[in-house]
């Protein structure tokens, strides 16, 4: 499995902004635990600190790119 992501929000300080993609499973091997793990803190992250601005994604970037069009 390959992806990409991204998490971004205001925190009225500044920008927040994260890129967090997977390119490692390159022997069929699941997903290390502690990365599952960093992505599942990432969207807590946004959930409490964002109030609603920026994103948080996951996926292909080729779906990404035609996206609201």
């Amino acid at each position: 499995m390959k992806f990409c992501g991204e998490i971004t929000y205001d925190n009225h300080k500044g920008g927040v902004h994260s890129d967090i993609c997977w390119n490692c499973d390159t022997k069929g091997q699941p997903m290390d635990p502690d990365y599952r793990k960093f992505l599942h803190d990432c969207l807590d992250e946004w959930i409490n600190k964002s109030k609603g601005t920026g994103a948080f994604w996951l996926g292909d970037p080729k779906y990404f790119e035609t996206w609201g069009e």
